[in-house]
């Protein structure tokens, strides 16, 4: 199974490039199979008629893009007008989502699944239940290790490792590539180069703990801190905070602003409660939002005080 794969396309996350690996070993031909990292919504930007022709495809990872399925849907058409075949949609997140795409999973050797299902919290785990007895156990540790980072556990040596490499230049995909093959070849530990980057992210954390040295306890739950001229995860950074007992993180940052196409200093109101929508908080108060989504909604320096009466509002109902 899978023999077949000549070009993967997988997104950057820990699950993708582990999973992305273990597909690398399973072909057998790693230096053959083509590999590109992209998102869902940026599916746009893959050019399939620079690949070489005739590839058999397989998607890592990468769902449809529910704020425009009909992006995904072009992105098939045009991989398939150029001359390829999709082979595996190795991916949790939405069945019903790629069928809606893809018409039918007929001629696939793996088929995507549903995360809300709760059998498939992972494309490692996909991958794992496709391949079964086929994968050798680095194939099964490198699975584990992209099912447990879907989950947030970043504890596993290889996903471990994988996260910390990554982090330090979360933009470029090439180390995502790098890391990709690697770990497909059976290697155990870091080679000098994933070592440097590693060490980068250990830089990283040590700017956490400055950061959260002068934090600011604003009340309700609410905690502000500054990250202006830091290098930080700021996934990680929002967990330690959250974790700590923080319902509201507001941070002071430079960030890009959509609609000025510019970076600016701003604040970054964030939250780990579903329960809240600070976009509509927000909004809700007539302060104007600067992008975000309902756990996140970034607003001007000078909108900083109405936005956080705004939550402290409606935090104590």
């Amino acid at each position: 199974m899978l023999e077949s794969v000549t070009r993967i396309v997988a997104v950057g996350s820990v699950d993708g490039i582990c999973t992305a690996a273990t597909l690398l070993r399973l072909t057998g031909r790693q230096d053959e199979v083509g590999l590109e990292f992209c998102q869902a919504f940026t599916v746009d930007k893959v050019d399939p008629t620079k690949w070489l022709h005739g590839r058999k495809v397989a998607f890592v990872d990468l769902a449809v893009n529910n704020r425009d399925p009909s992006m995904t849907r072009d992105f098939v058409s045009r991989l398939r007008a150029a001359g390829h075949e999709l082979v595996a949609v190795i991916d949790e997140h939405s069945r019903e989502d790629w069928l809606g795409v893809l018409g039918t999973f007929e001629g696939l050797e793996v088929e995507p699944q549903s995360q809300a299902q709760g059998t498939y919290g992972s494309s490692g785990a996909v991958l794992k239940a496709a391949v079964g007895a086929q994968a050798d156990p680095r194939s099964l540790e490198l699975l584990d290790a992209a099912d447990a980072a879907d989950r947030m556990d970043f504890t596993t040596r290889l996903g471990g490792m994988v996260n910390q490499a990554v982090k330090s230049a979360i933009q470029d995909d090439s180390r995502r590539v790098y890391l990709a093959c690697y770990l497909a070849t059976g290697v155990t530990g870091p080679d000098v180069t994933i070592a440097g980057w590693i060490n980068e992210y250990q830089e990283i954390l040590a700017n956490h703990d400055y950061i959260l040295a002068g934090m600011v306890d604003m009340g309700d739950g609410i905690v502000r801190i500054l990250v202006t001229g830091y290098k930080v995860d700021v996934t990680t950074l929002m967990s330690r905070l959250y974790k700590g007992g923080a319902r509201i993180v507001a941070m002071e940052g430079e960030a890009f602003v959509p609609a000025k196409k510019a970076k600016e200093v701003l604040v970054a109101f964030g939250t780990s409660d579903k329960s809240l929508d600070l976009m509509a908080i927000v909004r809700g108060a007539g302060v104007l939002p600067l992008g975000g989504f309902a756990q996140k909604v970034n607003v001007a320096l000078e909108d900083e005080i109405d936005a956080r009466n705004a939550i402290r509002a409606a935090l104590r109902g």
